[in-house]
């Protein structure tokens, strides 16, 4: 990291606006050093005013004014004074050797004539804090060895012990860490402070909280006791009013249903007493209906169908008989007997279908046989040829056929006679049998009309027995419940279980106990909630901040532990550099620094120790204070206090420590502000040596009358001041001049 520009604007008496540009990246791995001369009042040491101002010096006296608006041109005889100073600083971290996030760095610093300001960071507005905190992490600062002014390094070697170690602090790099522990300071103070106060709180709201917890304890024992009545309350008189509407229920169905029956019998009774009497008429009608004369005629054509039927059966035998014998007897049978023979056959079929008994079959037997014996004999006996038979089976066949006609017609007959009586013995047996089922029903239900109007009287007398019951019921309800519970009590189902006297000695022991506890506060449940939410929130938040009080110490121990090591590790290189500067600058002689560590308690004296309480001594016995004795004795001298020495050996002894402690601890830049002004031409060469080896590492920018340092110089800047008041800048860049005298 280096310094690659400088802007200033109306600060002191840069009234316009004046760049100073450092290009150390054209000299590669060398910053160098640039140097700005000039006539004394010119206003040479304004640029490392505004070198420190920007970087947030907050000291006047420093800056060399006595108001803030002193930095802020204040105008000349041509010139008007203008209403604000601004210096713009512009560092570039490309290399990244320091631990900052940006690669381009411009900080800028502006103050009104009103008093207010303003700092930023590329252009993002930022407070104080956060710039010495950027500063400190790249090991520099306002007010350390990176801008060291004019009686800057006698006041090093005049400051107390303890003063210089403030300046040690910046020098070793430990200043960033200095920052975070005192702001881990100020948190771990305040948020003791806050833990005190909290407890301080809760302290005062925690006997409150009790006292509403004891209330709310009691609400809650209440309210579980009211939702215990509630819900025995519901099961008892649910459970009883479920049962009384639903027997009361019943009881109306089934006094309606048997008054649906009672109508639908007397309905019944009233069609059964007409069909009777409509019956009893059909009966009446049916037995005169001519029944003996209709059977009469079915008889005369049954008997007429059955003779014509034998008829038939004998006449389709005899063809029979004939077609054999025609087939079967080539000669000519006796006609005459055959057909005696054959008419014997009808005769005995037409007595067979009168028999009705077997004892009349049986008698037949004997006529058939000798039937038989009959037509054996005419088959068996030998005739002479006779003529054929052909005209008799023409015959029987004519005869066959006019029999079948007459016998259908008979057939016929019969079937209409046949179910006329049918149809008249059904209707006598009908009416007969509707009679008496319609009797024997119209006594069935009147005997079922007598029960029913028994059940009907009973149902009566229970159901005016269930709603004064239910009536009882409801008064006892209407005061033991009301609201959401009556109406949950009206539509309770208690699925089978009914109410027992233990359910009524449970609901009379928590009326009991309610009585007991009393009546609550209505707003106790909201205050214990605001109490309680207060007391948690309070308490959560003391956890936080114990937490975070935890955190503190424990980085507040790791940052000591850091600083010390990184202290120690610096003053060590520091102590060894100062020696060997002190050498080289004085051609011998010795120095040194001492450090050391004292109570606040032994500083002071005895007098002072005595008036302290024991908590006060002990409290500044564990502050331990830190001071640094600077030791120098140059060549040929034995000197007890550095204030011994001359002007010119303080300077040099200055300027040796700050060699040492820039070796040490590279800042990007240092500006020197006529640091070399005492030295003589021998010392002063040796000083510009020393300061060419260190930037190597660190940009030095010098302000300086000394021809040694402008010599070692890469860039010079010249500045003059003309009649208006207003510092003017001339530059000059020493290699490319020397480059192009060669």
């Amino acid at each position: 990291m280096y310094l690659e520009k400088l802007e200033l604007q109306g600060f002191k008496s840069f009234a316009h606006k004046t760049t100073m540009e450092f290009p150390a990246a054209a000299r590669g791995a060398n910053p160098g050093i640039a140097a700005i001369v000039g006539p004394n009042g010119s206003g040479k040491s304004n640029t490392a005013d505004a070198v420190r101002w920007v970087l947030g010096e907050q000291s006047l006296k420093l800056l060399r004014g006595k108001r803030a608006e002193d930095v802020i041109f204040s105008g000349s005889a041509s010139l008007a004074r203008l209403g604000f100073a601004e210096v713009a600083l512009y560092l570039n971290n490309e290399d990244k050797k320091t631990d900052i996030e940006y690669e381009k760095i411009a900080i800028k610093r502006r103050v009104y004539r009103d008093g207010s300001s303003e700092y930023r960071i590329n252009g993002r507005r930022v407070r104080l804090s956060d710039i010495q905190l950027l500063l400190a992490q790249a090991n520099f600062g306002g007010r350390s060895y990176s801008v060291i002014g004019q009686g800057a390094t006698d006041a090093i070697l005049s400051a107390s012990p303890f003063e210089r170690k403030n300046f040690f602090d910046e020098a070793t790099g430990v200043k960033q860490f200095q920052i975070k522990r005192d702001a881990a300071k100020a948190k771990l103070k305040t948020t003791e402070e806050n833990i005190g106060q909290i407890k301080s709180l809760i302290r005062e709201i925690s006997p409150r909280l009790k006292m509403l917890e004891q209330q709310i304890e009691k609400r809650e024992k209440r309210s579980i006791l009211t939702k215990e009545l509630q819900k025995l309350q519901l099961e008892h008189f649910g459970s009883l009013w479920h049962g009384i509407t639903e027997k009361l229920q019943t009881l109306l169905d089934k006094r309606k249903r048997v008054g649906k029956s009672h109508l639908s019998l007397t309905k019944k009774l009233s069609e059964l007493q007409n069909a009777l009497a409509k019956q009893e008429l059909e009966q009446k009608a049916a037995q005169i209906g001519g029944y003996d004369r209709i059977q009469s005629g079915y008889h005369q054509s049954l008997a007429k169908k059955n003779e014509l039927g034998g008829l038939l059966a004998g006449v389709t035998r005899e063809l029979a008989v004939l077609e054999e014998v025609e087939k079967t007897h080539p000669t000519a049978l006796d006609a005459e007997k055959l057909a005696a023979v054959v008419r014997s056959q009808i005769d005995l079929l037409v007595d067979m279908e009168k028999a009705e008994t077997l004892d009349a079959f049986r008698s037949l037997k004997p006529k058939a046989k000798k039937l038989h014996a009959d037509l054996l004999a005419i088959l068996n006996e030998k005739q002479p040829p006779a003529r054929r038979t052909g005209g008799k089976i023409a015959e029987l066949g004519k005869i066959i056929a006019s029999l079948k006609q007459e016998l259908e017609r008979a057939e016929k007959d019969v079937q209409e006679k046949q179910n006329l009586v049918d149809k008249l013995r059904h209707a006598e047996s009908k009416a007969t049998t509707n009679v008496f089922e319609t009797q024997r029903k119209y006594q069935e239900l009147q005997r079922e009309m007598n029960q029913m109007i028994t059940e009907k009287n009973q149902l009566d007398v229970e159901i005016a027995k269930v709603e004064t019951r239910k009536q009882d019921v409801g008064e006892e309800l209407n005061r033991e419940a009301a609201g959401a519970l009556h109406a949950a009590i009206k539509n309770y189902h208690p699925g089978g279980r009914a109410p027992t006297g233990a359910s009524w000695e449970k609901i009379a022991g928590i009326k009991q106990e309610l009585e007991m506890i009393g009546g609550m506060d209505e707003h106790a449940e909201s205050e214990y909630e605001e109490a309680k939410q207060r007391h948690d929130f309070l308490s959560s938040q003391l956890l936080d901040l114990e937490s975070a009080l935890e955190k503190t110490k424990r980085a507040l121990v790791e940052l000591d532990a850091t600083i010390a090591s990184q202290f120690n590790r610096a003053f060590q290189q520091i102590e060894k550099g100062f020696g060997e500067y002190f050498k080289i600058l004085f051609s011998g002689g010795n120095a040194s620094l001492v450090l050391y560590r004292q109570s606040e308690l032994e500083t002071l004296n005895e007098d002072v120790v005595a008036g302290l309480t024991k908590k006060e001594q002990e409290s500044l016995a564990r502050n331990i204070k830190t001071g640094i004795e600077i030791k120098a004795s140059p060549p040929g001298k034995k000197v007890a206090s550095i204030s011994m020495l001359s002007g010119g050996e303080r300077a040099l002894t200055s300027i040796a420590l700050i060699c040492a402690i820039i070796r040490a601890n590279p800042a990007p830049f240092v500006v020197l502000d006529e640091v070399d002004a005492a030295l003589d031409e021998a010392n002063s060469e040796r000083f510009a040596q020393i300061l060419a080896k260190l930037a190597h590492n660190t940009q030095c920018i010098a302000i300086t009358h000394n021809r040694a340092t402008m010599e070692q110089s890469n860039i010079l800047y010249g500045v003059t001041m003309g009649e208006n008041g207003v510092s003017k800048l001339l530059s000059v860049d020493l290699e490319k001049a020397v480059a192009g005298i060669a």
